[in-house]
């Protein structure tokens, strides 16, 4: 069992000017060791804010990065970026651990080329996030040499993403969205046999570069004129095979983990610098809302990522499993222009989402159940300030599992 908590913010404002470095590493979990690690989505805050619902929920003052063909219906200049925090306790039948993680979560801007008709975007997000450690004791094979394997992984996949959306006629709309692909996964394997005075390690980096491609489209009914609207969206990633480079070796070290013996000579290294391709599935989203403009949205989410048929390095599928997730959420603002009261300016958001995650360990299909919740304050000149919350549970403790 695998207890979470998490909170995230994002300011739409000047703060994305003001904000430098890179993407952290926002969560851990051991099941980041399979596949690519840990799928990130492209959520902004205020979709966490209701369970990650957003592929038919257009807004006029955030961007929608769930779906492009939504783009239009933005209709400010917008900056974004957010900071996430990430509490989880794993567990086993008998052991428990706590985690804490936290960084950067995301940059993204947009703004109206031609207001109400064409709107672009572009921003940096985490693809996938691989982050785990853990050690097996045991012993040498046929031996009583006791042998301490340590398992441990970090680094990820980043995307540096241009879309756009374009209104064709009334109530319709499409986009695309390409995303260059980046960033390297690391992991390690270390073995300390008893009596020896070095630890042994295998090394394999995968380093990727390539882009993948998305569309989307959005329909738009009006129900009353100027109030309410039915909302239709529908997305596609290509998926497709994606360029990797490898680095693989062995390297002798001390027991501080340094290297003692040289990396670049034989037999020490291993492989250097091989090209290859891993395979990424495609992915369907439909989502439908209903909205009272400016008062309140509840909006419905299906995603399905058909992941084994994912292939790695090595032309494998690894036995992952096809993703599928539901959400299910909404907001409510009790007077968005309300003079009197600034509390009925807020926007109040909440959502459930649950999901079949990709991992199939043993058997046993990992799924994901969160409870969301948020508000986004109204700061002056159009800037908001978001805060999401997520409390959740993913996976079991039966089988021995985590």
């Amino acid at each position: 069992m695998l207890k979470v908590s998490k909170i995230s913010f994002g300011v739409v404002g000047l703060w994305l000017c003001m904000t430098h470095g890179v993407l952290a590493q926002n969560t851990y979990s051991p099941y980041s060791v399979l596949g690519i690690g840990e799928l990130q989505g492209m959520d902004l805050v205020h979709n966490m804010a209701m369970g990650g619902v957003g592929i038919s929920t257009p807004n006029p003052f955030h961007l929608n990065n769930k779906n492009p063909a939504l783009l239009p219906r933005n209709r400010v200049v917008v900056f974004e970026t957010a900071v996430s925090a990430e509490q989880k306790r794993l567990s086993t039948t008998d052991l428990e651990q706590d985690n804490f993680t936290g960084g950067l979560g995301y940059l993204v801007f947009g703004f109206p080329v031609i207001r109400d008709t064409w709107t672009i975007s572009a921003g940096l997000m985490p693809y996938s996030i691989v982050n785990y450690k853990s050690t097996d004791v045991g012993f040498v094979t046929g031996t009583a040499t006791e042998l301490n394997t340590t398992f441990e992984g970090g680094g990820g996949i980043s995307q540096a993403y241009f879309a756009s959306g374009l209104k064709l006629f009334k109530g319709i709309s499409v986009g695309f969205r390409a995303s260059y692909l980046f960033g390297s996964i690391r992991q390690e394997t270390v073995f300390d046999v008893a009596g020896t005075n070095y630890l042994t390690a295998d090394v394999e980096r995968n380093s990727f570069s390539d882009v993948t491609f998305g569309l989307g489209a959005a329909y738009t009914l009006e129900i009353r004129e100027n109030l309410s609207y039915m909302n239709f969206g529908i997305t596609y990633e290509f998926g497709g095979e994606q360029g990797v480079t490898r680095l693989q070796r062995l390297e002798r070290r001390g027991f501080s983990n340094d290297p003692i013996s040289p990396v670049d000579e034989p037999p020490y290294l291993v492989l250097d610098d091989i090209d290859g391709n891993v395979k990424f599935p495609a992915t369907l989203g439909l989502g439908i809302s209903y909205e009272k403009s400016l008062r309140w949205t509840i909006g419905a989410d299906l995603i399905m990522g058909q992941w084994s048929n994912y292939l790695n390095f090595e032309d494998e599928p690894e036995g992952l499993n096809d993703r599928t997730e539901f959400a299910i959420g909404g907001s409510y603002i009790p007077d968005a222009f309300s003079v009197n009261n600034y509390l009925k300016r807020v926007t109040y958001m909440m959502g459930l989402n649950y999901q079949t995650t990709p991992y199939l360990v043993d058997g046993e299909e990992i799924q994901d159940f969160g409870i969301n919740f948020g508000v986004t304050f109204p700061l002056r000149n159009l800037s908001r300030l978001s805060l999401a919350f997520k409390v959740g549970q993913r996976g079991t403790t039966d089988n021995d599992l985590i």
